[in-house]
């Protein structure tokens, strides 16, 4: 395809209207693969949660991590804790600096 023909306005509209087909397409491949593989796996006796080792109810996807519990509480600002994972904040580090223990530090 010559594309020198075109107007700048008209390789933007062009360039619009590509990107769009793309996703497009991309959704409907992503679909027409999901239904062969589903297929596949029901003409072996399996279904796609059985494949992909899912439990019932349970999706597919990144675990969550929760966040420690407080184990460390700056004495001069309760409300900042640290749950001992991780970098040392600010106030420990200063804390530990003046020679007193992060033990007298525990919540």
């Amino acid at each position: 395809m010559e594309l020198s023909g075109f107007s700048l306005p008209q390789l933007y509209e062009l360039h619009k209207k590509i990107a769009a087909e793309i996703e497009n397409r991309k959704v409907t491949d992503k679909h027409d693969l999901l239904v062969e593989i589903q297929n596949l796996a029901a003409a072996k006796g399996f279904s796609l949660t059985e494949v992909l080792g899912l439990e019932a109810g349970k999706k597919l996807g990144k675990k969550v991590t929760v966040a420690g519990k407080p184990q460390f509480a700056n004495p001069n600002d309760p409300s900042q804790t640290w749950s001992g994972r991780g970098r040392k904040p600010q106030w420990a580090i200063d804390w530990i600096a003046t020679g007193k223990s992060l033990d007298d530090l525990r919540v």
